[in-house]
């Protein structure tokens, strides 16, 4: 029963530097140069994104949007017991671009919300970001589970 509690706290904090890494490097990216850059591709005329647009973030769902991230990528690493840096790297950065691929396409194909180029840019800025992530999950699983016998 101890093992299993170290497992779940493991996954737990894993999960939580999961969050930490992907909002924090999100937030240095996108409110940085890569949004002033993807914006010079968008389709939708300023009157629309006026409509669209908050005129604050939400920062409440902001941050449940990456706790719920940060679990599903310590959860997939754990499972598939990927604890190197290059595993954890190759899986984190493996999901993230099957998952953005997926939404951003989507979003071009039915929405007017990007263009093609947005939605490749997004795509790739999403995958890098998801590389960090998974080495920061990866060393957690490396510092909390060599102590716990699985």
């Amino acid at each position: 029963m101890n093992n299993k509690k170290n497992i779940i706290k493991s996954v737990i904090l894993a999960a939580l530097v999961g969050t930490i890494t992907v909002l924090g490097l999100t937030i240095l990216i996108y409110a940085t140069f890569f949004q002033n850059w993807l914006s010079a591709y968008v389709e939708l005329t300023p009157d629309i994104v006026a409509i669209i647009s908050r005129e604050n973030v939400n920062m409440f769902t902001m941050i449940m949007a990456n706790i719920a991230h940060g679990f599903l990528i310590a959860i997939v690493l754990y499972w598939g017991e990927f604890f190197t840096s290059k595993q954890g790297a190759v899986a984190a950065g493996t999901i993230a671009f099957l998952t953005e691929l997926y939404f951003c396409f989507s979003q071009y194909s039915i929405l007017k919300t990007m263009s093609l180029v947005t939605a490749i840019a997004d795509t790739c800025m999403w995958t890098f970001i998801n590389l960090f992530v998974g080495i920061a999950i990866s060393w957690v699983y490396r510092k909390t589970l060599s102590s716990v016998s699985q």
